[in-house]
């Protein structure tokens, strides 16, 4: 039933331009609704109502323990995203090499959307809508099984579940500030217009839509494009050809994904398959083969040209485990060629093999 979904909406999104485009807007864009609508609800309730508030508080609180849960769980057990499961699935978004279970986005939409349901209830109801569409896309965009969200839009109601007995203590904090922000900007009377009446309400609203405007606009720009310039850029900058050294040897990818590699210096051929730049300055890429893959990064202090999605290369690095994302990489990665050049690589052992 899950390849089933992942099939149907993953192959209606991939079947022309504006829906690809249409399935990555919704991939990200109900989840700031929601964040939205949680905002409003927040400062509908200016100077009053710490209860109400309180719970929406929780419900922040209750997705930030959800989120913490999928970060534990994902040392424990990994699930392939339907992009590697399913060989007729085409990726919509950035190939992420993390588990699928479950899905962080539908968790915090869970916990904020239970939150609005419990204070303001017709904003709940909207939040519940938007929490669906999100859904659609995240599968749609072929990231997620249909199970991954909802197992993730339920981790997040449970989170607020837990974490409700808290809105108490929490209550009587925000009715602290509650009186300071009536001292601030008093409510004014139903006599006096709404825009004099609501100002931090239509202040808040007015940034908070224009901040979404330009992500939307940013999320619909032309991927293709981007990955065109940054594929002759790396053909323009990349230096001739020349075989790893000698104390890289020859290794295959899945055994050094599945731990059996015991040196720390390593040679690898591969497809890439992810260009991540992160906002750090390093720049990830996703090097797959036969079935499995890890991630070599090229960091500031190394500079290299990356390669291009799709290339077929020979990477060599130092090889370590990345204990946050659960994942074996090249950290940093020293060099690359395009092809297979392994032929001209005669060492057996590497620095640091039997550690």
């Amino acid at each position: 039933m899950d390849d089933a979904v992942v099939r149907a909406l993953n192959h209606w999104f991939a079947g022309g331009a504006f829906r690809a485009d249409l399935a990555r807007f919704l991939s990200i864009a109900p989840l700031i609704g929601i964040v939205i609508l949680v905002l409003l609800a927040w400062f509908a309730d200016w100077g009053r109502a710490p209860e109400r508030r309180a719970v929406l508080v929780i419900g922040g609180v209750g997705a930030l323990v959800a989120l913490a849960i999928n970060v534990g769980l994902g040392h424990f057990y990994f699930r392939p995203r339907p992009f590697l499961a399913l060989p007729d699935i085409h990726p919509l978004l950035p190939r992420k090499a993390d588990s699928s279970l479950y899905s962080d986005h539908l968790c915090i939409a869970g916990a904020l959307t239970a939150s609005l349901l419990l204070a303001r209830r017709r904003l709940g109801y909207i939040a519940g809508f938007l929490a669906l569409l999100l859904a659609v896309a995240r599968v749609g965009t072929g990231v997620h099984f249909p199970t991954d969200a909802i197992i993730g839009a339920l981790a997040g109601v449970i989170g607020l579940a837990v974490m409700l007995p808290l809105r108490h203590p929490v209550a009587n904090l925000i009715h602290a500030v509650a009186t300071g922000e009536g001292r601030l900007v008093p409510r004014q009377g139903k006599d006096t217009p709404f825009l004099l009446r609501h100002g931090p309400f239509v202040s808040t609203a007015i940034i908070i839509t224009v901040a979404v405007l330009g992500y939307g606009l940013r999320a619909l720009q032309d991927y293709g494009r981007v990955s065109e310039a940054n594929r002759i850029e790396s053909f323009y900058r990349k230096t001739q050809d020349r075989a790893p050294p000698g104390e890289y040897p020859a290794a295959n990818i899945p055994s050094i994904a599945a731990g059996a590699y015991t040196a720390t210096h390593a040679t690898v051929v591969g497809d890439v398959t992810q260009v991540t730049r992160e906002l750090d300055g390093d720049i990830h890429l996703r090097i797959e083969s036969g079935g499995s893959f890890l991630v070599a990064e090229i960091i500031p202090e190394f500079p290299l040209a990356p390669p291009h999605v799709g290339q077929r290369i020979t990477a060599w690095g130092i090889v370590r485990h990345d204990g946050i994302h659960n994942w074996w990489e090249l950290h940093p990665l020293i060099g690359w060629d395009p092809g297979d050049v392994l032929g001209r690589q005669p060492p057996p052992q590497a620095p640091g093999a039997g550690d």
